[in-house]
């Protein structure tokens, strides 16, 4: 994903193409990580799929006034594991 997807349109059009793609769950472990501002959108779009999302980036030091970071606390609370 990187940041090659410049829009939440291009997120929607790859979550579309994710749709009956069958896949073998006991063989493989499927995990998106899209850029923080498309992880919302994505998490919701692939309930359903068996597959996970994940962030790009986390922060090394945790909560506090770190700036442009996301803290595994914050992602927990969203339901990110």
């Amino acid at each position: 994903w990187k940041c090659n997807l410049a829009s939440m349109k291009d997120a929607e059009t790859l979550l579309e193409a994710w749709k009956g793609q069958p896949f073998d769950k006991t063989k493989v472990e499927v995990v998106i990580c899209p850029t923080s501002v498309h992880l919302p959108a994505v998490k919701l779009g692939l309930e359903g799929l068996g597959m996970q999302v994940a962030p790009q980036n986390v922060s090394a030091t945790g909560l506090g006034n770190f700036t442009g970071e996301l803290a595994v606390e914050s992602l927990v609370d969203f339901g990110v594991p």
